[in-house]
């Protein structure tokens, strides 16, 4: 099974379009606040710090070492967000879900569940891996809620394992979906998306 480039993974209010620069400008301003990278161990503090990330993801993509996507809002067309593919290992089946930043007004919305959601679907159905990781610093207490709410193994801790620019040394937390594990995941994913979020 071969990974696309170009494949666009279309949701209910979202869609998940292969990143090019044509997104930059739109992105940059998501990028660009601050309260995103408060418990990451990265600093973005300035627009032109938003933007050498864009360009480092779309190298990734040049590359071939990650498939970074850009969200797009179904309903008004906009930008909202970034997630991606890491490392994709098609001989060994495995592929980390990570970068994924979402303008805080898309906080505590389906907007990240369903981004998850079709990610998630393209590794397993469709590339049929194995296990999927997810890598979270320590103190981003809530991402680590979100995906064990999706219903991610917390597997251990890389100590000490990032440095952010002011100093501050963080631990990394990995989580995993294994391939024997999905059915069950993706019967959460349905009902988190069709029920919960519907009832909310």
């Amino acid at each position: 099974m071969n990974i696309s480039q170009t494949r666009i993974l279309e949701g209910e209010s979202i869609e998940l379009v292969p990143m090019d620069a044509s997104h930059t400008a739109a992105l940059i301003l998501v990028l660009g606040r601050r309260e995103i990278w408060e418990f990451t161990w990265r600093r973005i503090t300035t627009l032109e710090q938003a933007e050498q990330l864009i360009e480092a993801a779309l190298e990734s993509k040049n590359n071939g070492t990650a498939i970074p996507y850009t969200i797009f809002e179904k309903k008004t067309g906009r930008i909202i967000g970034t997630t991606r593919i890491i490392q994709p290992d098609l001989a060994h089946r495995n592929a980390e879900i990570g970068c994924t930043w979402i303008s805080p007004e898309f906080w505590r919305t389906r907007t990240n569940t369903e981004a998850k959601s079709l990610l998630l679907h393209y590794c397993f159905e469709e590339l049929e891996l194995l296990r999927v990781q997810f890598s979270i610093s320590s103190y981003n207490v809530r991402s680590q809620k979100a995906v064990e709410r999706l219903g991610g193994i917390r597997e251990g801790v890389l100590r000490r394992h990032k440095m952010k620019s002011d100093g501050t040394i963080h631990d990394n937390v990995i989580y995993s979906i294994l391939d024997t594990e999905w059915s069950e995941v993706k019967a959460n994913l349905h009902y988190l998306l069709n029920v919960k979020y519907a009832m909310s």
